[in-house]
């Protein structure tokens, strides 16, 4: 691909090119317009510098110098031939008194006609004598301008080098950067063409700066998390190495089979996490069953409920409600807003789960009668890490994280509620179209 100064230089010498035959075309009409003007008025002239009475003895001076030739015709009051300069090329008498134009024999020509005493005169040029004339007039200042071409290219050159300056600094800026320093370009002096571009620079310079500390938040809020349960699960595993009795053992053994559980579950929801924030553009739809994925959904986490004696189920039913999604994503969202609703609801406990029409969207629901959450604390159940006080039901916080992060992929819309103060619900709605 060509660079920019090679496209400008290459499309302004052909501009000009253009141009300068453009202007040698106009200066040739002019040109010839001018050569007509000057012709006839040589034509009149040579008419009145002839004598009266012309004769066989009287010769007419012919110019050396082609262009200026003419033919010169006189007869006598009785129409005979009086006088011809040029009998070769004889024209026919012509009843003019003035200038008129012929065709002779495939051959244009200007004449001029004048009666005096009693003789005519006719006085006539070719028309190709003053093409060529003006031909070369034009021709005499067309080729000086095609030799400034070359200073032209040149000058464009410098002067597009010049212009494309700004350009140049703004990636050397760019290119000099390390990873980390992200700080926008500086736009004070900068030329209105690219500023647009700087300011995009800009915008992507800070949304990967965002993405990047988030990042960062995330590894160091991993790490924090990661630790504390690692550290109990080695202080878990000392335990029943130091076990007095099979007893002992056998409960040191359980505790630590819990802890690596919960070990497992929070390694899943970092990965399950992170794997979603990665997709900073939404990814690709396809129309899918939101009564087939709920009735998926709660198959997979019956085992789950039946062991806790909650009631688990996809309550209404009928058609199918085809809604274009993205299948995986909104499978992980609806499986942690399900897992999270069997883990918090007390034994005994009941977990609906719903799809429809409302709003003029469709909709998934997860409703339990657990203990809910505080209407001032469902704002902060988003934030990675976080459990509501008081909460014996081990997690890691990161359920409501992963929601949130598929519903904002989906530009859907999520909603916590109650059931008249009883239990949470959880509603997420989704766009049709």
């Amino acid at each position: 691909m060509k660079s920019i100064r090679a496209r400008l230089l290459a499309g302004l010498l052909f501009g000009t090119l253009c141009c300068t035959l453009v202007a040698g075309l106009l200066l040739f009409q002019r040109a010839n317009h001018e050569a007509d003007e000057q012709s006839d008025l040589r034509l009149r002239e040579v008419a009145w510098a002839l004598p009266p009475h012309l004769g066989d003895g009287v010769q007419v001076p012919k110019d050396a110098d082609l262009d200026d030739a003419v033919l010169v015709q006189v007869w006598d009051a009785a129409g005979r031939v009086a006088y011809v300069s040029e009998p070769s090329q004889a024209l026919p008498r012509q009843s003019l008194a003035g200038y008129g134009s012929i065709t002779h024999r495939g051959e244009r020509w200007r004449v001029y006609g004048e009666r005096r005493a009693d003789y005519y005169m006719q006085i006539a040029q070719p028309f190709a004598i003053r093409e060529r004339i003006a031909a070369h007039m034009a021709l005499r200042i067309v080729p000086p301008l095609l030799a400034l071409l070359p200073a032209l290219g040149a000058l464009i050159w410098i002067v597009v080098g010049l212009a494309l300056r700004p350009l140049e600094q703004v990636a050397q800026a760019v290119h000099g950067r390390s990873p980390g320093s992200l700080q926008p370009l500086e736009t004070a002096g900068m030329p209105p063409e690219l500023m647009p571009i700087v300011v995009a620079l800009n915008g992507l310079l800070g949304k990967i700066d965002s993405a990047m500390a988030a990042q960062r938040s995330f590894v160091a809020d991993a790490a924090h998390e990661l630790r504390s349960p690692l550290t109990a699960l080695k202080l878990q595993l000392q335990l029943a190495e130091r076990a007095g009795s099979d007893e002992q053992r056998e409960v040191s053994f359980q505790r630590l089979h819990e802890r690596l559980d919960r070990s497992t579950h929070l390694v899943h929801q970092l990965l399950t996490l992170a794997r979603h924030e990665q997709h900073h553009t939404r990814p690709a739809l396809v129309r899918t069953d939101l009564l087939a994925l709920a009735r998926q959904v709660v198959g997979d986490h019956s085992i789950l409920a039946e062991s806790r004696g909650i009631d688990l189920g996809v309550t209404g039913g009928g058609e199918p409600l085809w809604v274009p999604v993205h299948p995986e994503g909104l499978s992980v969202m609806l499986s942690n807003l399900v897992d999270n609703a069997v883990r918090y609801t007390q034994a005994g406990g009941q977990v609906d789960v719903s799809a429809g029409m409302e709003r003029g969207m469709a909709y998934l629901r997860v409703a339990d009668n657990g203990p809910g959450v505080p209407e001032a604390e469902r704002a902060r159940l988003f934030d990675r890490f976080y459990r509501p006080d008081g909460n014996a039901v081990w997690g890691c916080g990161l359920g409501l994280s992963i929601v949130k992060n598929v519903v904002e992929g989906h530009g859907a819309e999520i909603e916590l509620t109650s059931n008249d103060g009883v239990g949470l619900v959880v509603t997420v709605y989704l766009p049709t179209a």
